[in-house]
């Protein structure tokens, strides 16, 4: 009555059990005794694909505004021509950033 109380068994199977799969440590357990080496470690990259792209999307974008903003308007006053670039670059820049941070981070 006031000895300690019963645990109940878990609901994990048996690992003697046929029917159940193995788990990944029990797997790798099993590789190691047969000799076989682990997989390398792959090296994580310095930036992510995703952030390697837009910066080279928005940086080719902005050089190709830039170069047809100021032959289109090369009879314009700079400052117009400078202003105009910058909207388009920061339009550019915020439309691939809704792309590839927005939209296709739900893929």
């Amino acid at each position: 009555m006031f000895g300690k109380p019963e645990r109940k068994s878990s609901p994990k199977a048996a690992p003697s059990d046929p029917d159940r799969m193995p788990t990944a440590a029990e797997l790798l357990n099993e590789l190691k005794l047969h000799g076989a080496k682990p997989p390398p470690r792959k090296e994580l990259p310095a930036v992510s694909r995703r952030t390697r792209d837009f910066l080279l999307l928005a940086g080719v974008g902005s050089g190709v505004i830039v170069a047809v903003l100021s032959r289109v308007m090369s009879g314009s006053e700079a400052a117009v021509v400078v202003r105009l670039a910058l909207t388009a670059i920061a339009l550019l820049c915020g439309l691939l950033w809704f792309i590839f941070y927005g939209v296709m981070s739900r893929y």
